[in-house]
């Protein structure tokens, strides 16, 4: 039989070890949130760069006056959804493609068969479909311009593919979250089940609700920021292994991505342990002395 210094330790050990395993369990939930979070942010800068480096190429008309080029120019770097204007004549395009071709085509044909461009790149925002064939429109629609390219089955590809990769991650982001719900909540249920009858005592001498929620709601809110701190801390240490292990993935783990996913761990973490805990409080300030032997 327990002596009441041994039974009073015995308590303090299941308490210590039930808080323990209430912040791993929180923590390693959103630890698997924060990567789906990372996979899916990473997804998006991914593709925001490469929309920001597709290029519009517009053919100028020959001999197209020099101060007229100017002033379309000027006139379209003024547009919002174009980041930048670049003039390519046809003697560096040439000169380009010579580099490509590995032959002087020039020679070959004897004359330049390639015109002034202006290459056009824009926002990430307006690179899509729609939006590119009403810009050609416009484009079109300028005196200088003969022709308006641009890859549109890349940029099919890139809308497509991108569009279903984030549709599958928030979709596991949301199953991931229902989960930690679940799993954070039937934690901390089991948690204050342990102290149910101190529940009970408390309001048999009189407690009001508020007070009795009180010290309940501050361990959750205890339990919900260590947990989020445990992982933040636990992917801190996931960017870092994977920066020294693959050099050529550190540009895409930044702390910038790591602080705003920390954050939001962190308040997910708070807001699913106090409001599990305040549910679970309020389930047992609602049952009966019996029902507490049972439920």
């Amino acid at each position: 039989m327990l002596t009441a210094p041994s039974e009073e330790q015995f308590h303090k050990s299941r308490v210590r070890t039930a808080f323990v395993s209430v912040t791993i369990s929180i923590a390693l939930v959103l630890f698997v949130m924060g990567l789906v979070g990372s996979l899916l942010l990473q997804a998006q800068a991914l593709s925001n760069e490469i929309r920001e480096n597709f290029t519009v190429t517009v053919f100028l008309k020959t001999e197209t006056d020099p101060s007229v080029v100017q002033k379309t120019q000027t006139l379209w770097a003024q547009w919002p959804e174009v980041r930048s204007v670049v003039f390519v004549s046809k003697e560096n395009a040439a000169e380009n493609f010579q580099k490509e071709l590995g032959e002087d085509f020039i020679d070959f044909l004897g004359f330049n068969p390639l015109a002034d461009a202006i290459d056009i790149r824009l926002n990430a925002d307006f690179v899509s479909p729609d939006q590119l064939d009403a810009l050609t429109s416009r484009l079109r629609k300028a005196e200088v311009v003969e022709d308006v390219v641009f890859d549109r089955d890349l940029l099919s590809a890139v809308h497509d593919n991108v569009r279903r990769i984030s549709f599958v991650l928030m979709g596991t982001a949301g199953i991931l979250l229902l989960i930690a719900l679940a799993l954070i909540n039937s934690s901390i249920r089991l948690s204050i089940y342990s102290k149910r009858f101190i529940i009970r005592t408390m309001q048999l001498v009189g407690a009001t609700k508020p007070f009795i929620h009180r010290p309940f709601l501050q361990q959750g809110l205890r339990l919900g920021a260590l947990g989020g701190a445990l992982a933040a801390t636990l992917l801190a240490i996931t960017y870092q292994g994977l920066s020294l292990w693959a050099p050529e993935l550190a540009p895409f783990l930044g702390w910038g991505t790591w602080a705003l996913l920390s954050a939001s761990m962190l308040i997910t973490g708070i807001a699913i342990a106090s409001l599990s805990t305040f549910g679970a409080v309020r389930r047992y300030l609602r049952l009966n002395t019996d029902d507490l032997y049972f439920k």
